[in-house]
């Protein structure tokens, strides 16, 4: 029986599940959520994890229904157990499916892409978000990667979005339709606080 640990979050009352061996959320997804500007009725994420982006959007009240995607059996065990223990049933709508085989709109669609560890991330790792993204409708778009994969999303969203490639992104870039974020360029605007697990070695990263 696969073994997972059940941790406070940033927000009083909210716990996240996730396992005790494989992997565990970093600093990208807890940035993600704090960058997205706006409120919006329905989001969608990709590769929804254990579910602590959902958690964050939703305890700043940024959106009130969201669709998470998840396809390794895993982490959707993980985002399974989250959504249970928080009672959150109504406003988490769990789909475990691969990201291209997802049919579903939302106002907000929001991902954390894979990549490899100093490089681009092989083709077959995001391009199904690409797939997602040319077949189903949304209004907005936000995403958060190194500089290398953020050209071939920017590229991408460009060309069928109108995003003003002359804007340099900088902290944060915002369109009336994209948003797009790169490590680089992401600062917060103070110290993260750092939490370790009682589990494991892993650290857990707060920001404004």
């Amino acid at each position: 029986m696969d073994a997972f640990t059940v941790e406070p979050t940033f927000h009083k009352g909210l716990l996240v599940a996730q396992p005790v061996r494989g992997y565990r959320f970093s600093m990208d997804s807890v940035l993600l959520p704090h960058l997205i500007e706006g409120r919006f009725v329905t989001a969608v994420e990709l590769g929804a994890g254990c579910g602590i982006m959902a958690l964050q959007l939703f305890a700043h009240g940024k959106t009130t229904l969201l669709h998470l995607a998840e396809s390794n059996p895993l982490l959707f065990e993980a985002l399974r157990l989250t959504t249970a223990i928080n009672a959150l049933d109504g406003f988490f709508m769990l789909c475990q499916t691969d990201v291209e085989n997802l049919r579903v709109s939302g106002d907000l669609v929001y991902f954390n892409p894979p990549y490899g560890r100093g490089k681009v991330g092989k083709g077959e790792r995001w391009q199904p978000f690409m797939t997602f993204l040319e077949k189903n409708r949304y209004k907005e778009v936000a995403y958060i990667c190194p500089p290398q994969l953020d050209s071939v999303f920017s590229q991408f969203l460009g060309s069928r979005m109108n995003l003003r490639k002359e804007v340099q992104v900088w902290y944060k870039h915002s369109t009336r339709i994209v948003k797009q974020w790169t490590y680089e360029k992401v600062t917060p605007l103070r110290k993260a606080l750092v939490v370790p697990s009682e589990e494991t070695e892993q650290m857990y990263w707060d920001c404004p």
